[in-house]
C-alpha cells in the first residue's frame, strides 16, 4: 500500500495561509499520475513513492517539473494567442450574428450567452413516481439492507433522433471556450452556470482542462462558495454504458437535477459531437421535499459523455455518488467485477462512501434492490426511466444527502476530501490545466495588505478622505460667491487641503493594499490581470458584508424607531419630545455615516491611487505612479467600470478624470467615436442589471448590490459605422435609503440625474413596478436641468439627449396593464412639463405646449408590429422565479433588451425630424464637455453658466462650419486668380511673339483689365452661388436660429470684401505686369539699343577708337541717368494728396453732406490739438473716461485707418471710397447731425487716410515703381554697356541678358515659394486658428522664461501683449519652415530642368532663336514643374530686332552659351546662409501673406486687448467687431498691474470675475468709476467679459511672485489669492505640452 501526499496552500479570511496535507491512498491498477504537478495555485502532486522518499527526492522532482513547466510555457508561447475576456463584450448589430439553424456560429452562441438568450435546452424532464414510495427506498439504502426487495410499474419507451451532418452545439462550446483567456472563459462559465446548464470539464483538441479555473468560478446563488475549492457539496458523477445517441444520462440531468446539457440539445437534432468522450459539470439541486431550508439540496453533477474509462481515475477521487446508465447490450453492460475491493478501500471513508446506483434500461415494470458486490452497496434498478425510476433515483439522491449531512461534519470537509482542482485529470492522456493566477495565493496577499477595512479607509487612506473636505469646502466657497470675506476663508481651506494631500502622498504610495492593487494592474497578461482583480473585488466585497452586516441591523432598527416617533406626533409640540427624536434622529444619520465608512471597495483603490497620481509633485512620482492615468484607462479597456463621479464627495475629479481619458484616447486612437448611455432610476430598481443583460457585462456594484456615484464602462463596438465604442454610464439610484433626510441629499439626487442625462446620448429611465413615483421624482429634475441648460431652447424645446422608459417587473402577459402603463406615463410626462413651466416661470416664448421636451417620443403599442419602435420598454423579471429550481433568466427578458438595444441604436443615430444628424463624439471632445458640463452644476448660478457654456459650444460650432465656406470662397477665388494671371503673363508673352514693339496705351489696357475682371465674376459666380445655399442651410440648423441674421449679414459683407479684395489684386497684378513691367521692359530694351548705336558710330568713324574704364564708366552714367530722367518725366510719383482730395471731393456721401474738404487756417490748429488727443486715445489710460460721440468717431477714424495700412500694398481709389463710407455710417450710428461737427469728423479723416497712404504709396514706389525697378537693373546694364564696348558677340549677349534677368528675381522666387509651402504646412495648425491653443504656446514660453527668474521680461510680455503674441507666432511658423537647404537644392534642379529644356527646345526653331529661348523659358516657369509666376513674368522680354545675329550661331553653340551663361549665375547665386536665419526672416513674410490673402481659417489672431487686464483677443485678424466683436480669455487683473483703489493691493480677479460679482472699476485716481456691466460702453467694439476660463499660468505667476509684480508696479501685494491659484509648475507645463503636442 502506497502513500501519496499532496500539499495544499490555502487560506480562509480569519487566518493566515496554512498548509493543509490531504492523505490519500494509491488506487492499485489505476492509473498514476505523471511525476509532479506543479502549478501556479501552490498545489503540488509528488510522484509516486513510498515511505522512505527523500525530501531531497521530493525537491529533485518538483526541479523537474519546473523545468518541463518552463518548456510547455515556450510552447505555450508559440500557439495562437487567446482572446482575452474583452473581446467577449464586443457589442454588434444583433440581426449581424442571426443564422440559420445549420449554420451555428461560435458567435451566436456568444450571443445568447451574453443577452441570457434561450439556447433550446429546456426540456420539461421526465415524469417521476410517487412520494409514497419513498420511505421505504430511503429505510432501504440507510439499512443497506441485502434483500432482493423490488417493484413493478410498466413504463414507456425511449425514441432516438436520426443522427445529422450539422455542427453540434456542444463543439461550437468547446470551440468558443478554446479561444479565449482565463479570464475570458471563467466568464462563459459564469454564464451557463447562472443559467444552471453544464460547463465542459476539458477541450479535447487543446488537451486543456478547467479544475484549476474553476477555483474563479463562483457558484450562482452560493455566494462565497467557489467551484474548484468546495468541499461542502455533495458530488454526483453520471455515466454511461450505452451508445452515446441512445443515452438518456442528460434526461437524467434535467429530470432530477434539474440541469440542462448542451449535450441533450444535440441529441435532439442529431448533431452528436464526434469526440471520444467529454465531461461536464454543473450545480444542481435535488427538491427534498421537505420544507424551510431543507427543501432544495445543491449537488454538483459531472457528466461523462462517451467513453468514460479515461475518466475513472477522476471519478473515483471525485464521487460520493455514482449513477450508472448500465446498457442492456451485454457486450456494453457495465461489469460488476469493475468495481474490485481494492477499489473500495481506496476511496476516503468507503463505508459510507460512494454510494452506486446503476440503472438498466427494460421493458416490463421497474424493479429495483440493493446488491453487495465486492464488498460494495449498489441501488439497482431496471425499468424505463419514465415513471418511477426517475423518482427512485431522486428518491436514492437524497437518502445519501441525509446520511452525509447525519454524519460527522469533519468527514465531509476533512483535509482528506480533495477540493476539485487538487484532483488529477487526464493526466496520462497530456491533459494539462488551463493557466490562471492562485485565489489562494491572492487571498492570502490580500489578507497581509489589509486587516481592518474601516481603518484602511478612515485612517489610512488620507487622500480620500481630506478630498471629501475639500469637497465641504469647495460648495461652501460656491453658496457664498457673493461673499468675498468667506470665499476667501473657504480658498484658504482649499489651499491647505492641497497642502496636506500633497504631503500625505508619498506615505500613502507605500500602502500595501495599494501596491497589491497596482502589482495586479502592471500584470502583463490581460486574463491574469483581470482574474486577480475580480478576486480582489470578491475579496473586499465578501469582507464588507461581513463587517457593515451589524451595522445595518442597527440602521434598520434605528430607521424604525424615528419613523414611529415621527408617526406618533412625538417631537411636534412637547419640548422632551423634540429633543429625543432629534437625538435619535443623530444617530441615524451617524450609523448611515459611519456604514458608508465600513465599505472599502475597489473604487475607494482607485480614488486613493487618483489623488496620489493628481497630487504628488510631477518630479516626485515614480515610474509607476506616472502610469497610473494610463493604468485606469487600461482598466476600462480591460471590461471593468471606472469612477467618473467619486459616490462620498459627489465631485467628480476632473484633473484624474481629463487625464485618465486622454490616456484612453492614446490606446484606442484619437479618431475613434463614442456613444453615450446612461441609466437612471430608483435606487435597486434594477440598473446595473439591465446594463449587464443589454450589453453582456458585469457592472460593478457596492455593498448591497447599489452603484455609488456614477460609473462609466467601455464596451467595445463591431459592425456599427456610426462609432466605435459605447461609455455605459450607471448612475447611483435616486432616494438612496441611506442617504434619505440627511443633508443636501435632494441635491446630491439633482445632481447625479443632470449629469447622466447632460453628458449622454441616450438615456433610459428605469421604473420598478407599476407605480410611477419614480417617474414623477426625476422628470421635474431631468427638465430643470434641461432647462437650465438651456438646450431647450437651442433643440426646439425637444431634450438633446434621447430618453427612454422602462418598467421592469412587471407581469407582461397581462396587455391591458401595459397599455394603462403607457397611457399613465404620458399623463407623468405632461405633468411633470407642466410643473417646470410654473416652477421656473419658463416664457410661453421658449416652451410652448406644442413644443414639448417629449413631443418625439413614440408611445405607441397599440399594434404588436409597433412594439419595438415604441420609446417605452415593459420588462417583467430578470428570472423567471425567485426559488430554485426556476432561478435561471428569464430568456423574454434578455430578448426585449436586445430589441431596446437595436431600437435606440436607431432611434439616436437616424436622421432627426428637423433634418439634423446625430453625430459621435471623442474621447477627447467627451472629456472636455465632461468639464463643461460639471463647472457648471457646481456653480451656483447654474442656468447662466450652463446656457453660456452650450451657447458657446453651439457659437463655435457654428463659427467654425461659417469660416470652412468662407475659406472655400477664398480657395474659389485663389484658384481663380492663379488661373487669371497664367492667362495674364500668356496674352502678355503673346503680344511680345508677335513682334509687336507698339507701346500697350491705356485704353487697350482697360479693355483688358475689364476683361479679366469679368472673368474673375465668371468664374467665382458658381462657388459664390453654391456656398449661398450652404449658409442658409448652415443658420437653419436646429438651435441656430438666434445667430441666422448675424451670420447671413456677415456672409454678404464678406462677398463683397472678398470681391473688392481679390479685384483690387487682379487690378494690382495687371497694372504691374501690362504698365509697370512693360515700360521697364521697354526703357531696358531702349537702354541696349543706345549702347549698340552708341559703340557702332563710334567704330564707323574710328577704328582705332579706344576707351578708357574711366571714359566707358563716365558714358554709362551719362546713359542711364539720362535714361532714368525720362522716366521720371514720364511717370512722375503719384500725387496721393490730390488722389485723395479729389476722391473725397467726388464722394456721393461727401457730396450729400455738402462738406467743403479744403483746408482752412483754423482745420490746422484743430490738427494741432487733436494730435494730443489722439495720443490719449491709445495711451495706457486711454479708457480714463467715457468718450464723446465725436471723440468715438475720431478713434474709429484711426483704428481703421491703420487696418488699412496693416492690409493694403498700394494706393487705390476704391480703398478711399470704403473708409468714407465706414467713417460716415459710424458718425450716423453715434447720431452726430451737426454739419460743423462732422466736417470736422471727416475732415480728420482724411487727414489719417491721407497720411496712411503717403506711406503706402511712397513704400509702393520704392518696391514697384518703373523707376525702382530700373535702378535696381543698373549693375547688369552697366555689365551690358561693358561687353558691348569690348566687342562681345551677341550670343553672349543675350546670355548674359537672360542670366542677369534670372539673378533679378532669383532670390524673390525662392522665397515666394518657401513663403507658399510655409503657409501650405501651417494653414491647418490648430494654433493658428484657435485662439486658446496659441494661448497655450504663449504660456509654455511665459514658462520658459520662469525657468530662466525672468520675471521683469515676463511682465514686459504680458503687457506688451501684442509684440509677444507675434514673437511666438513667429516662432511657431519658424519652426515649420520647411529645410532650406534642401529646398534651395530642389529649386535650383526645377530651375536648371527648365533652362535646359528651353535650350533645347529654342534650337528647333528656324528663326528668331533669342525670341524662341525667352518665350520657352517662361513657359516652362508658368507651367512647367515649378510654376511660378515672377520667374514667368520676369522673362517677358521683347528681343526682336536684338539679337538677329544669334541666327548664326551654331544651334549646338547658342544651346551651351545660354544653359552655361543661366547655369553659371545659378551656381554663382549664395544660397540662404542658415536654417534659423532664414526662417525667422521668413516668418513675418508668411504673416503679411496670410492677411493678404484673407483667408479666414487661415489668418493670425487679432492682436486688440483688453484695456484692463491686457488680455489679447481671441478673434481672428480684420474680424469685423460690429458682427463680431472683440473677446478675451481674461487673466488675473493683478498680473498686469490693476490694484484695489482702497489698499493698492493687486487685484486677484479677473474681468470675467469682476462682471459676475457687478464690481466697479476705475484705472486712475481721477477717472469716474465704471460698472463691469458697462464693460461694452467703456470698452466699444468688445463683448462684455463673460467667458470664464482658467488661466493656469497666469494665475501661478501673480500666486507665485506676489510681492515682485507689486513692487514692479508700486503696489501691494495682493492679499487674498484664490487657493486653485497655487498650482504645480511642472504639472501645468506637462498639461500644455500635452494639449499642444501632436496638434
Amino acid at each position: 500500500m502506497n502513500f501519496i501526499y499532496c500539499l495544499v496552500l490555502c487560506s480562509s479570511t480569519d487566518v493566515q495561509s496554512e498548509v493543509e496535507v490531504t492523505l490519500t491512498w494509491s488506487l492499485t491498477g489505476s492509473t498514476k499520475m505523471k511525476d509532479g504537478c506543479f502549478s501556479r495555485d501552490g498545489a503540488t502532486n509528488i510522484k509516486e513513492a513510498g515511505h522512505t522518499s527523500s525530501f531531497d527526492q521530493i525537491v529533485e522532482d518538483q526541479q523537474q517539473q519546473n523545468k518541463t513547466m518552463e518548456e510547455k510555457n515556450d510552447e505555450q508561447k508559440k500557439l495562437p494567442k487567446k482572446k482575452p475576456y474583452v473581446a467577449f463584450l464586443i457589442d454588434r448589430p444583433f440581426n449581424a450574428t442571426e443564422t440559420h439553424d445549420e449554420e451555428e456560429t461560435t458567435l451566436k452562441l456568444m450571443n445568447c450567452l451574453r443577452y441570457r438568450l434561450n439556447l433550446g435546452l429546456h426540456s420539461k424532464g421526465i415524469g417521476q413516481k410517487s412520494e409514497d414510495d419513498d420511505a421505504e427506498l430511503e429505510a432501504l439504502i440507510a439499512l443497506s439492507l441485502g434483500s432482493s426487495s423490488s417493484r413493478s410499474l410498466l413504463t414507456s419507451g425511449t425514441k432516438e433522433s436520426p443522427r445529422t451532418n450539422k455542427k453540434s452545439l456542444y463543439d461550437t462550446l468547446l470551440e468558443l471556450v478554446d479561444e479565449f483567456d482565463a479570464a475570458g472563459v471563467a466568464e462563459i462559465f459564469r454564464l451557463l452556470l447562472e443559467r444552471r446548464t453544464a460547463i465542459p470539464l476539458f477541450v479535447p483538441d487543446s488537451k486543456t482542462h478547467f479544475l484549476n479555473l474553476m477555483r474563479h468560478v463562483t457558484l450562482p446563488g452560493m455566494d462565497n462558495i467557489r467551484l474548484g475549492e468546495d468541499k461542502s457539496l455533495m458530488r454526483v458523477a453520471v455515466v454511461s454504458c450505452r451508445q452515446r445517441n441512445q443515452s438518456q444520462a442528460s434526461e437524467i440531468l434535467k429530470s432530477l437535477f434539474n440541469i440542462d446539457s448542451i449535450h441533450f440539445q444535440d441529441l435532439s437534432t442529431g448533431s452528436v459531437s464526434s469526440k471520444s468522450f467529454l465531461a461536464e459539470i454543473g450545480c444542481g439541486c435535488v427538491l427534498t421535499g421537505e420544507s424551510g431550508p431543507e427543501k432544495v439540496k445543491n449537488v454538483l453533477v459531472t457528466h461523462i459523455i462517451g467513453d468514460f474509462k479515461p475518466l475513472w481515475p477522476f471519478l473515483r477521487h471525485y464521487s460520493d455518488y455514482l449513477l450508472i446508465e448500465d446498457s442492456s447490450v451485454e457486450v456494453e453492460s457495465f461489469c460488476a467485477s469493475t468495481l474490485t475491493s481494492s477499489e473500495h478501500i481506496s476511496h476516503p471513508e468507503s463505508n459510507a462512501f460512494p454510494f452506486v446506483c446503476v440503472w438498466k434500461p427494460s421493458v416490463g415494470e421497474t424493479r429495483y434492490e440493493i446488491k453487495e458486490l465486492n464488498g460494495f452497496r449498489q441501488l439497482c434498478i431496471d425499468g424505463q426511466l419514465a415513471g418511477k425510476t426517475i423518482g427512485i433515483l431522486k428518491s436514492s439522491v437524497v437518502a445519501v444527502i441525509k446520511k452525509m449531512n447525519a454524519a460527522d461534519q469533519f468527514q465531509v470537509t476533512s483535509q482528506e476530501r480533495m477540493r476539485l482542482f487538487q484532483i488529477p485529470l487526464l493526466m496520462d492522456e497530456g491533459y494539462t490545466a488551463l493557466e490562471c493566477v492562485s485565489p489562494i495565493e491572492i487571498k492570502s496577499r490580500i489578507f497581509k495588505s489589509v486587516q481592518n477595512l474601516r481603518d484602511v479607509k478612515t485612517k489610512e487612506f488620507l487622500l480620500q478622505k481630506n478630498y471629501m473636505e475639500q469637497a465641504k469646502h469647495e460648495e461652501t466657497k460656491m453658496e457664498h460667491r457673493l461673499n468675498e470675506e468667506k470665499v476667501r476663508e473657504e480658498d484658504a481651506k482649499i489651499k491647505k487641503c492641497r497642502e496636506v494631500r500633497r504631503a500625505e502622498s508619498h506615505r500613502v504610495e507605500k500602502h500595501p493594499l495599494l501596491q497589491l492593487f497596482l502589482s495586479f494592474l502592471l500584470e502583463g497578461d490581460p486574463g491574469s490581470r483581470v482574474l486577480s482583480i475580480r478576486m480582489l473585488e470578491k475579496e473586499l466585497v465578501g469582507r464588507c458584508e461581513r463587517t457593515i452586516g451589524p451595522q445595518l441591523q442597527e440602521i434598520r432598527k434605528l430607521n424604525s424607531a424615528y419613523v414611529n416617533k415621527l408617526a406618533s406626533g412625538e417631537g411636534s409640540s412637547v419640548a422632551s419630545g423634540k429633543k429625543n427624536l432629534g437625538v435619535t434622529r443623530e444617530q441615524l444619520f451617524l450609523a448611515k455615516a459611519q456604514l458608508r465608512d465600513g465599505v472599502l471597495n475597489v473604487e475607494h483603490l482607485w480614488r486613493e491611487l487618483s489623488h496620489l497620481f493628481t497630487d504628488m509633485e510631477p518630479k516626485s512620482r515614480s515610474a509607476v505612479v506616472e502610469k497610473i492615468p494610463c493604468l485606469a484607462a487600461q482598466h476600462l479597456l480591460d471590461g471593468f467600470c471606472l469612477e467618473l463621479l467619486d459616490g462620498d464627495s459627489n465631485m467628480i475629479h476632473l484633473e484624474w478624470i481629463t487625464e485618465v481619458l486622454r490616456e484612453l484616447g492614446l490606446l484606442i486612437g484619437k479618431l475613434k467615436r463614442i456613444f453615450v448611455l446612461s441609466v437612471i432610476g430608483m435606487q435597486s430598481s434594477g440598473k446595473s442589471t439591465l446594463l449587464n443583460t443589454m450589453f453582456g457585462i458585469q457592472m460593478r456594484t457596492s455593498v448591497g448590490q447599489c452603484t455609488r456615484g456614477v460609473n462609466m464602462q467601455l464596451v467595445p463596438v463591431e459592425g456599427r459605422a456610426e462609432y466605435d465604442y459605447i461609455l455605459l454610464l450607471d448612475t447611483e439610484g435616486t432616494r438612496a435609503p441611506e442617504y434619505h433626510g440627511m443633508p443636501d441629499s435632494d441635491k446630491r439626487d439633482n445632481q447625479m440625474a443632470t449629469l447622466s442625462i447632460l453628458l449622454a446620448d441616450a438615456t433610459i429611465v428605469i421604473t420598478p413596478g407599476e407605480n410611477d413615483a419614480a417617474i414623477k421624482e426625476i422628470l421635474p429634475v431631468v427638465l430643470m436641468a434641461y432647462q437650465g441648460s438651456k438646450l431647450a431652447e437651442d433643440n426646439g424645446g425637444r431634450l438633446s439627449s434621447k430618453v427612454f422608459f422602462v418598467y421592469n417587473r412587471i407581469d407582461t402577459s397581462q396587455k391591458n396593464k401595459l397599455s394603462s402603463i403607457i397611457q399613465s406615463l404620458g399623463t407623468s410626462l405632461h405633468e411633470a412639463f407642466s410643473q417646470v413651466q410654473k416652477l421656473v416661470g419658463y416664457s410661453a416664448q421658449l416652451l410652448k405646449s406644442e413644443a414639448s421636451p417629449f413631443g418625439g417620443f413614440d408611445l405607441d403599442v397599440t399594434n404588436s408590429s409597433n412594439e419595438e419602435q415604441c420609446d417605452v420598454c415593459i420588462l417583467g423579471n430578470v428570472k423567471n422565479t425567485f426559488e430554485p429550481p426556476g432561478d435561471i433568466p428569464d430568456f423574454a427578458f434578455g430578448e426585449t433588451l436586445v430589441k431596446l438595444r437595436e431600437h435606440i441604436h436607431r432611434r439616436v443615430t437616424s436622421v432627426q425630424q428637423e433634418g439634423t444628424a446625430w453625430k459621435s463624439r471623442s474621447i477627447e471632445e467627451f472629456s472636455n464637455y465632461i468639464t463643461e458640463v460639471w463647472k457648471c452644476i457646481c456653480s451656483a448660478n447654474f442656468t447662466l453658466n450652463f446656457a453660456s457654456v452650450v451657447e458657446r459650444i453651439t457659437f463655435d460650432q457654428l463659427d467654425f462650419e461659417y469660416k470652412k465656406v468662407e475659406q472655400q470662397l477664398v480657395e474659389a477665388y485663389l484658384e481663380s486668380f492663379a488661373s487669371l494671371k497664367k492667362k495674364m503673363i500668356e496674352e502678355k508673352g503673346e503680344n511680345i511673339s508677335s513682334g509687336s514693339t507698339a507701346v500697350m496705351d491705356a485704353t487697350s489696357n482697360d479693355h483688358r483689365l475689364l476683361k479679366f475682371e469679368s472673368l474673375l465674376r465668371e468664374e467665382i459666380l458658381p462657388a459664390e452661388q453654391y456656398l449661398d445655399k450652404k449658409v442658409k442651410d448652415m443658420v437653419k440648423k436646429r438651435g441656430r436660429e438666434k445667430w441666422s441674421l448675424q451670420f447671413q449679414k456677415q456672409w454678404e459683407t464678406n462677398k463683397k470684401d472678398q470681391a473688392r479684395n481679390w479685384t483690387f489684386r487682379l487690378k494690382t497684378s495687371f497694372v504691374l505686369l501690362f504698365n509697370y513691367e512693360h515700360h521697364v521692359e521697354n526703357y531696358k530694351k531702349k537702354m541696349r539699343k543706345e549702347i549698340h548705336d552708341f559703340f557702332k558710330f563710334h567704330s564707323m568713324i574710328s577704328n582705332n577708337f579706344k576707351w578708357t574704364d574711366v571714359e566707358k564708366k563716365k558714358k554709362f552714367e551719362e546713359l542711364y541717368n539720362n535714361m532714368l530722367y525720362e522716366v521720371y518725366q514720364q511717370f512722375p510719383p503719384k500725387d496721393v494728396r490730390a488722389e485723395v482730395l479729389n476722391v473725397y471731393q467726388n464722394s456721393p456721401t461727401i457730396k450729400n453732406r455738402k462738406i467743403d474738404m479744403k483746408l482752412s487756417d483754423a482745420d490746422a490748429s484743430f490738427f494741432s490739438k487733436m494730435k494730443q488727443i489722439c495720443l490719449d486715445f491709445f495711451s495706457s489710460a486711454s479708457q480714463k473716461k467715457n468718450l464723446s460721440p465725436i471723440e468715438e468717431c475720431l478713434k474709429y477714424a484711426i483704428t481703421i485707418s491703420n487696418s488699412v495700412a496693416r492690409h493694403n500694398q498700394c494706393y487705390d481709389d476704391s480703398i478711399i471710397s470704403k473708409f468714407i463710407y465706414d467713417v460716415d455710417a459710424a458718425i450716423t450710428s453715434l447720431n452726430i447731425s451737426d454739419n460743423s461737427k462732422v466736417r470736422m469728423i471727416h475732415i480728420y479723416g482724411q487727414k489719417k487716410i491721407t497720411d496712411v497712404m503717403e506711406t503706402i504709396g511712397r513704400e509702393w514706389d520704392e518696391e514697384n515703381s518703373v523707376l525702382a525697378k530700373l535702378k535696381r537693373n543698373k549693375e547688369a546694364m552697366r555689365e551690358y554697356f561693358m561687353m558691348v564696348s569690348q566687342g562681345v558677340e551677341k550670343t553672349k549677349l543675350f546670355a548674359a541678358t537672360m542670366a542677369n534677368a534670372l539673378k533679378s528675381v532669383l532670390m524673390s522666387a525662392f522665397e515666394k515659394e518657401m513663403i507658399q509651402k510655409t503657409f501650405n504646412v501651417i494653414r491647418n495648425r490648430q494654433w493658428l486658428f484657435d485662439a486658446r491653443l496659441m494661448h497655450k504656446h504663449l504660456d509654455l514660453h511665459l514658462i520658459d522664461l520662469l525657468d530662466e527668474q525672468k520675471i521683469d521680461e515676463i511682465l514686459f510680455c504680458i503687457n506688451q501683449p501684442q509684440s509677444f503674441y507675434a514673437y511666438v507666432l513667429h516662432r511657431l511658423i519658424s519652426q515649420n519652415v520647411t529645410n532650406v537647404d534642401k529646398e534651395w537644392l530642389d529649386f535650383t534642379s526645377h530651375l536648371k530642368q527648365a533652362i535646359k529644356k528651353a535650350a533645347v527646345a529654342s534650337t528647333k526653331v528656324k528663326s528668331g532663336k533669342a525670341q524662341n529661348f525667352v518665350n520657352q523659358l517662361r513657359n516652362e516657369f508658368l507651367k512647367g514643374g515649378l510654376q511660378n509666376e515672377l520667374l514667368a513674368s520676369a522673362f517677358l522680354i521683347n528681343l526682336s530686332g536684338e539679337y538677329e545675329d544669334c541666327e548664326n550661331e551654331e544651334n549646338s553653340e547658342f544651346q551651351d552659351a545660354c544653359t552655361n551663361k543661366m547655369l553659371a549665375a545659378l551656381d554663382s547665386q549664395e544660397p540662404p546662409k542658415n536654417q534659423k536665419e532664414f526662417a525667422k526672416q521668413l516668418s513675418p513674410k508668411v504673416v503679411q501673406y496670410m492677411k493678404i490673402r484673407n483667408d479666414p481659417v487661415a489668418l493670425p489672431r487679432c492682436d486688440a486687448y483688453c484695456g484692463l487686464c491686457s488680455s489679447l483677443c481671441i478673434e481672428s485678424a480684420n474680424h469685423d467687431t460690429s458682427l463680431t466683436p472683440h473677446d478675451a480669455i481674461h487673466q488675473p487683473a493683478g498680473i498686469a498691474g490693476l490694484s484695489n483703489v482702497t489698499d493698492l493691493t493687486l487685484d486677484s480677479k479677473t474681468c470675467s470675475d469682476s462682471f459676475q460679482a457687478n464690481w466697479s472699476f476705475r484705472l486712475s485716481k481721477t477717472s469716474e468709476w465704471q460698472k463691469y456691466t458697462d464693460y461694452t460702453k467703456v470698452f466699444p467694439g468688445w463683448k462684455d467679459p463673460r467667458i470664464n476660463e482658467e488661466s493656469p499660468v497666469r494665475e501661478y505667476i501673480l500666486a507665485t511672485y506676489n510681492e515682485e509684480i507689486a513692487k514692479k508696479y508700486q503696489l501691494q501685494p495682493c492679499s487674498d489669492i484664490p487657493a486653485k491659484y497655487f498650482r504645480d509648475l511642472s504639472t501645468i507645463r506637462e498639461q500644455l505640452k500635452r494639449d499642444v503636442g501632436g496638434i
